[in-house]
């Protein structure tokens, strides 16, 4: 696998390091569905206090293992810390980290978007060797927005093993990218049946239904996944509260809400502001529902709907406005 420009440099300016010290260290680089890397990742050591680089990256394993050495110039030796490397990890498709390497240690790297979180689907990591190597090959694909290769792949991830849930899920999402809703709702609901524990279909479907104006449907599928409290998806509470709302649940919608926002502490779903300050102001909140549309405005300040917030915010703060 290439070899990025970083790493090359890292080898050139610090050649002499790893030669003049008698210990190198290994790590593990792994994506959090147990998939194979689609290449090799882009790793760049930090500057300690003495701005030199904290260490070399040797060499980097097409399985993910990761050979560094660390420089024993660039701080105070201590034995406990003899083996540390702090680095920021960058690989496509992946969400930028940054990571402290030890020895033996794992570090695991997050999708984009709708991640993975402590909610990997069991069957991921219980698929068969040739089901993961076509997965991968999909999620390589997918990062490249390759569809029609993602969806082969998947397919035959799937074919292999008909229970990995995670392949269902991914190909329902490329199947929602080439226009076909019907068929990516198949994907979502056999990646349900296949893992019932696993959140991530459980969204995707409640996204479709409130795309199709099915916000009956979206609070029935989407309270199975609520029930199960996960914390590591605000997107999910952020949908259920919007479904709610269409259906006039401010009380429910509400709380959902502001689940979403306390979890959301990336701002990665910042309308969830938006809507919980719409919710506040269904429910004759005003104070609230200004509290939170200027958090939206904070959060995107260049929101394409800004001005229409604005205004609502200035309609609210008008004297004698009784709405």
């Amino acid at each position: 696998m290439g070899t990025s420009l970083a790493f090359r440099a890292g080898i050139l300016v610090f050649a002499g390091v790893a030669a003049a010290s008698a210990q190198t260290y290994h790590a593990i680089i792994t994506t959090e569905d147990g998939s194979p890397l689609p290449t090799s990742p882009q790793i760049i050591p930090s500057l300690s206090d003495r701005l030199v680089q904290e260490c070399v990256i040797v060499n980097i394993f097409g399985n993910g293992s990761v050979q560094y050495a660390v420089n024993l110039r660039s701080r105070p030796y201590d034995p406990s810390t003899a083996d540390m490397c702090d680095v920021s990890i960058r690989l496509k498709g992946y969400r930028p980290m940054q990571a402290t390497l030890r020895n033996d240690t794992t570090v695991v790297l997050k999708r984009m978007g709708l991640h993975e979180g402590t909610t990997v689907s069991a069957s991921a990591l219980n698929a068969p060797e040739p089901a993961k190597k076509a997965y991968g090959k999909g999620v390589n694909a997918m990062n490249d927005e390759k569809w029609p290769a993602a969806q082969k792949n998947f397919e035959k991830a799937v074919e292999i093993d008909p229970d990995y849930a995670q392949a269902w899920s991914d190909l329902g999402e490329v199947l929602q990218k080439q226009a076909k809703p019907t068929e990516a709702r198949a994907a979502w609901e056999k990646a349900v049946q296949a893992d019932p524990k696993y959140i991530k279909p459980y969204i995707q479907l409640t996204m479709l239904d409130l795309q199709e104006k099915k916000p009956e449907d979206a609070v029935a599928i989407g309270g199975k996944a609520v029930a199960m409290n996960p914390l590591e998806f605000p997107q999910l509470y952020f949908y259920y509260a919007a479904a709610n709302y269409n259906l006039k649940h401010l009380d429910v919608a509400e709380v959902n809400a502001r689940r979403a926002t306390e979890l959301d502490n990336a701002h990665e779903i910042p309308r969830a502001e938006l809507l919980l300050a719409s919710v506040l102001i269904a429910k004759g909140d005003r104070a609230g529902g200004l509290q939170h549309f200027r958090k939206y405005l904070e959060i995107v300040p260049k929101a394409p709907d800004a001005e229409q917030v604005k205004r609502a915010i200035a309609q609210l703060e008008a004297p004698g406005d009784a709405k």
